[in-house]
């Protein structure tokens, strides 16, 4: 008989469990958020490894892996990028991959367009103009988040995808 209730309390917890969905975006001036059934975190991207390290453990805690969903904006340089700025763009993006490698949980990526596209972003607008875009976007979506930048603007949206498109409509 106590053998039924432990299945029954184990399903019970299992389908109480708090699914996290991450949002990376890891650009120099990104930032990470993260979106529960409880609301949106969102945060300005460290400048230093060992607090992007430090932030994104404090994110997951003991969280079961299975119980964190993390996407991230695949980016590349631009014919237009200074190569510094490229460099920068890319280790940002290669010491995301680092550190959640480290946790054992998959990580998955969305080029912009295909996140912005959901968002109904429109096309053809300049980078600061689109930018401002996002972020009213992520203002009216998380209108209880007191300081939504255009650092932490993207991260929100990306989160917000992944919670109600991304990993629903690939079911992972």
């Amino acid at each position: 008989m106590s053998r039924s209730l432990n299945k029954k309390n184990k399903s019970k917890r299992n389908s109480c469990r708090l699914i996290k969905y991450i949002g990376i975006d890891p650009g120099k001036s990104g930032g990470i958020a993260m979106a529960t059934s409880k609301g949106m975190l969102a945060l300005k991207c460290p400048k230093e490894v060992a607090e992007m390290a430090a932030l994104y453990e404090d994110l997951i805690q003991n969280t079961p892996h299975n119980s964190i969903k993390i996407l991230i904006e695949r980016v590349w340089a631009r014919p237009t990028n200074g190569s510094r700025h490229a460099f920068a763009y890319g280790f940002n993006y290669g010491l995301w991959f680092g550190i959640i490698a480290r946790s054992n949980v998959n990580l998955h990526m969305i080029l912009p367009n295909n996140w912005m596209k959901y968002f109904g972003c429109p096309k053809g607008l300049e980078y600061s103009e689109r930018k401002r875009w996002l972020k009213q976007k992520a203002k009216e979506l998380y209108p209880n988040i007191k300081r939504i930048t255009l650092d932490t603007a993207d991260s929100i949206l990306i989160a917000h995808y992944a919670k109600e498109e991304f990993f629903k409509k690939t079911n992972i």
